[in-house]
């Protein structure tokens, strides 16, 4: 350090210099403050993309902070504070938690606000969920790295870390290798997309249930009838026959069975459902719906009534719709709808 005190003659010059940066360091922090709210944030604001506003917002308070401690640490230099070092060391975690939390809010905008834009321009489709798995790693190792650069800086011996942690995740991969099987049948869901958040699922168990959230351990999924949320492992998941009926699109094609009595005018039975089927306010008319003669039954005539809807969110709506207006129209029209019949013969004519 050069010693202001020694080349002017002056013991106390130093100090002077000490407390003259401690009053100016306010000055510039303001000063860098205003220079962010007088023109970064305008000219962010401008932008199409909000990734200007979210990375300025990042740096604003930290370089105002890290403008504050620089000028402590130089006032204390000219003084030659005796615990100038361990003040360094302070700062330097400080500064170092700083970039971190920097990091965890702009590496992951940027990598969101990116994805999207090469899907726009290689007109590809990037899956939400793989995006939020992706975010949420990313996320993990920012944070890893930031405590290992911390505990450098604080003398901790990071090879030692890094080896025991190889040891140890050994450990944990053998006692969680369920875990890491949801992991892994997470992953491929991501990579092969059967389905997406929001699509609307068949289980192999008869449930209709809602995608509301992908993750690598778990997928939720939301009952509406019941009203629950289920939660499946995703390796459970991953051998299950699933039907998506949001795929290709939202229209869903609704079947009816319908049963009427023999000696009923088949013409006139698929009249009247054709005519129900058309005034259904969900039922679309392209494709339009149709009634087919199935099957002679075993005490009735079996047909089916086929329409579409323009959501299978109404599939429940349109089909209660449909069944009621059926069994009015029958009454109405006299159209039996036959219930199983057996004639039972006693021996003996008993």
């Amino acid at each position: 350090m050069v010693d202001v005190a020694q080349v002017t003659g002056w013991e106390y010059f130093n100090y002077i210099i000490a407390v003259t940066i401690v009053l100016l360091t306010p000055v510039v922090a303001k000063m860098i403050l205003y220079v962010f709210e007088r023109y970064l944030e305008p000219f962010a604001a401008k932008k199409k993309t909000n990734i200007y506003i979210l990375i300025i917002g990042a740096i604003k308070v930290p370089t105002y902070t890290i403008s504050f401690l620089f000028g402590l640490y130089l006032a204390l230099w000219y003084v030659e504070f005796p615990w100038l070092d361990q003040f360094q060391v302070g700062s330097m975690v400080i500064g170092a938690i700083m970039g971190t939390l920097i990091a965890y809010s702009i590496i992951p905008a940027l990598i969101k606000e990116y994805s999207h834009r090469l899907a726009k321009k290689t007109k590809s489709r990037v899956d939400e969920a793989m995006i939020l798995v992706t975010l949420k790693v990313v996320r993990i190792l920012i944070v890893v790295v930031g405590i290992m650069i911390i505990l450098d800086m604080l003398g901790v011996d990071i090879m030692l870390i890094l080896t025991g942690m190889g040891i140890a995740g050994l450990a944990v991969a053998l006692a969680f290798r369920d875990t890491l099987s949801n992991m892994l049948s997470g992953f491929y869901l991501m990579v092969d997309k059967p389905f997406k958040m929001g699509d609307r699922l068949s289980l192999d168990t008869g449930e209709v249930c809602e995608v509301m959230d992908i993750g690598l351990r778990s997928t939720r999924l939301y009952n509406e009838i019941d009203h629950t949320l289920i939660t499946i492992p995703t390796a459970e998941l991953s051998k299950m026959k699933i039907v998506n009926i949001s795929e290709p699109d939202i229209r869903l094609k609704v079947r009816i069975p319908i049963r009427v009595a023999y000696g009923s005018d088949i013409n006139k039975v698929k009249g009247i459902l054709m005519e129900i089927a058309k005034g259904s306010p969900d039922v679309l008319n392209d494709p339009p719906p149709a009634a087919f003669f199935m099957e002679f039954g075993e005490f009735s005539i079996n047909l089916l009534l086929v329409a579409w809807i323009g959501d299978v969110k109404k599939k429940l709506v349109a089909t209660d719709y449909l069944n009621c207006r059926i069994n009015e129209r029958f009454e109405e029209e006299n159209i039996e709808i036959p219930f199983p019949i057996r004639t039972i013969y006693m021996k003996g004519g008993k």
